[in-house]
Formats: structure tokens, sequence, C-alpha cells
């Protein structure tokens, strides 16, 4: 098997090059083992990068860098390619579910690299396919002013999401849904819907607590519209994924949903957003090839 890395050196902290000589420093160790190293130069980079490889080049795909360069890699991706997730972004929410503690990005480097193959599913959104977390309303207004927040300011990256929430809830807006899955249609004003594969996202909030990336389901998460106060007493909940039993958030689980709203609304898919107003969602079950470390829960 050659193992490719593709590496944006613009993600998150900006030091995925850093990597470069510890990649080069294993395979000088190793030299039975293929690989090659490609930065990525501009947005979009990595997809384009990512379809040069077939299945029968038998290869693992590693995306190096945040949750944006893995969405770019998976959506670039060819039935039956391998990939792998090696996290060096801002949020790096798809990893927790890999590996539920993160260690140090050198020894989750080595570990993938010596690491299993399995399965995992993942979501496509309106032809979009996404690994970890698709959401819109809040939830994706919250994403966007947090991505211009970290590009603008220096404000760490574990506490930029926080910032962003905080003065994205002082000034909610609602949209209206009506969300068709398993033969019912819903209709609701809400603050925020996400359709999830994983668990987490924006950093380390944690609104799908029930979330498994092997399972075949979506976690559908809707919070219903709610004053300022109330948003603020549950947010903490939110983040933690202590929130299960509380009457204004509502759990489903479904593999296909479509989801019309009122107006265009701003929704995310692994935190690429885009403005619609009808996304179809349809889970691909098993549909991942992923390279993860032994020590991963995941099962083979």
């Amino acid at each position: 098997m050659k193992h490719v890395f593709i590496l944006n050196p613009f993600a998150g902290s900006k030091d995925s090059l850093t990597l470069k000589p510890m990649i080069v420093s294993y395979f000088e160790a190793h030299p039975e083992e293929v690989y090659e190293i490609v930065e990525t130069e501009y947005a979009g980079h990595a997809t384009e990068i990512a379809k040069r490889y077939t299945e029968a080049d038998d290869v693992c795909l590693y995306a190096v860098g945040g949750d944006g360069t893995a969405f770019e890699v998976l959506n670039g991706l060819n039935d039956g390619v391998r990939m792998a997730v090696i996290p060096n972004g801002t949020g790096n929410d798809y990893y927790r579910m890999i590996m539920p503690q993160k260690d140090a990005v050198s020894k989750i480097l080595i570990d993938t690299i010596e690491g299993k193959n399995v399965r995992a599913d993942y979501g496509i959104a309106n032809e979009r396919k996404y690994l970890n977390a698709s959401s819109m309303g809040i939830d994706a207004d919250i994403n966007e002013l947090a991505n211009h927040l970290g590009k603008k300011y220096p404000i760490p990256k574990s506490l930029v999401y926080i910032v962003a929430a905080i003065r994205k809830v002082l000034k909610p807006q609602p949209h209206f849904y009506t969300m068709t899955f398993d033969g019912k249609e819903l209709k609701q004003k809400a603050l925020l819907v996400a359709v999830m594969v994983g668990g987490y996202y924006g950093g380390g909030f944690y609104p799908a607590p029930m979330a498994d990336i092997q399972d075949g389901k979506f976690d559908i998460v809707i919070a219903d519209d709610m004053k300022i106060a109330r948003i603020f007493n549950l947010l903490p909940k939110y983040m933690k994924g202590t929130h299960v039993g509380i009457p204004e958030v509502k759990f489903y689980q479904t593999d296909r949903i479509t989801l019309v709203s009122d107006t265009p609304v701003l929704y995310g898919c692994d935190g690429e957003p885009i403005l619609e107003s009808k996304i179809e969602y349809r889970l691909v079950k098993g549909g991942l090839n992923l390279r993860v470390p032994k020590a991963s829960p995941l099962h083979e």
C-alpha cells in the first residue's frame, strides 16, 4: 500500500508543515514502504488531488489538516480508496469519533500509518459528501463567525467557537422547517437543526452524544426556538452533551431526511457553508474505508 499525505499548510494553527519532516523521517526508517507528500495550494485543491487515485492504485490518502481538509479529500475520494485523518486544524471534531482521547499529532501520525482499516458511514447533503456534521440555523451562523474571527484575530482556537457562540446567541434567527423522514412530516420553528454522522462539532461542542459513525444512522438534533436567557442556560449543557432529556431539544435517528426551510438558510457540511432552502440528506452506510490507529474503539 502506498501512503499519500495531502497536507494543508494553511489549516488551523498553520503548522501542518512541521509534520513534513516527521513523515520523511518515518519512511526513511521504513524504506520498504512507499509514500508521497502533496501540499495543497488553494481551496478545493485537496479534492482535485484525491480524484487522481483509484482503488487499483492501492493507496491510503491521509488528510493532514483540519476538518475542512478532510471534507475536501472525502469529496474527491473515489470508491474503494482508503482515507485517514491526521487532525491538525482548528476544530478536529471528526477525530474525536476515531479516538476519544487525542494524543500528540506526531503520535497520531505514526499510529495511523501503522493502524488498521475499518468501515465507517458518511453523509451526503445535496450531493456534497461529509464525514461528520451538517447543521443549519444558529449552528451554521456560529461556525461562519468562528472562521471569520479565527482568521482576523489572535483568539486561541480553543476559545474561538465559544466567543462566536456567545455573540450569535445574543441575536438568534430561528427558521421554520418542514422535515420529512421515515414516512413522517414534521413542521416546526427551530433555532437549529443538526444532521450528524459523528457526535461533535465547533471545536468540541457535543450535540449528538448517542452518535456512532458505524451504526448506519444519522442523529438528528433539533432545538426549539426559545428566549435568549434559556439559550444561555442550555448552552453549557449543549457543549458537554448533557442536554439529552431537555424538552426544548429533540433527537431522532434515520438514514434519510429532507429539510425545507421557509427562507434560504445557511448550512454547513463539516464547516463548509452554503445557502439553500431545500436539503436532501442520505447516509452511505459503511461507505468509507477509513484507516485509524489500532487502539481506536472502531471495529474492523
